[in-house]
């Protein structure tokens, strides 16, 4: 899901070795939350059809809330297994290692699921002369709000309870103040400053 730039993308990653490459782009999909974003997504998926596992990152790049993936799942009614570093397939089960703070834990889901991995997945392919030579072959379809059935109060601005007024760096916070001496002296210092704050 993006602009109709995002072909360059999609086109890298025919060249990597996808079959196949969807890209849902369509100005009413301007100003979309992880709400409306994962929404959308969902209702791209249904279109495609049947399908046995979903796979995305753990998170993009520009806001770093990790929110779409599992409300793809939850669109789609969908078991879900997040920043999975591992995953073996083992029958019908999908068995995954999740990747905690400090450690890491083990967690098995049955087909259909979504999984999202971190970047200790896999280390990716380049993409080969023949590769990017056949990816210039293959069309990327691009599907826009008519033709997804949906409903287009959830998508867009119009779709997003969340909306970005504007992104700053804070300014760090002034230099402190080290106070030595006695004891009681830096006690009775500390009180004054922090009565003319108006802190105590």
């Amino acid at each position: 899901m993006g602009p109709p730039q995002a072909k360059k993308s999609l086109e890298r990653a025919l060249a990597m070795g996808a079959d196949e490459a969807v890209l849902l782009s369509d100005v009413s999909f301007a100003g979309s939350d992880t709400l409306a974003t994962s929404y959308t997504l969902s209702m791209g998926i249904r279109r495609m059809g049947k399908f046995d596992l979903i796979l995305l990152g753990k998170q993009a790049i520009d806001g770093d809330t990790a929110q779409v993936g599992p409300g793809v799942a939850e669109w789609l009614n969908l078991p879900q297994v997040t920043y999975a570093r591992k995953i073996e397939i083992n029958g019908n089960k999908i068995i995954s290692e999740r990747s905690l703070e400090d450690s890491f834990e083990v967690m098995e889901t049955s087909f259909p699921a979504l999984v999202t991995v971190t970047k200790e997945i896999n280390e990716p392919r380049y993409p080969s002369l023949r590769g990017l030579l056949e990816a210039k072959k293959k069309r990327i379809t691009v599907w826009t709000s008519d033709d997804l059935t949906l409903d287009k109060r959830r998508i867009g601005l119009d779709g997003s309870p969340t909306q970005v007024i504007r992104i700053f760096t804070p300014q760090p916070p002034g230099r402190g103040e080290i106070l030595s001496g006695e004891i009681s002296e830096i006690a009775d210092r500390l009180i004054e400053r922090l009565e003319k704050r108006k802190i105590i």
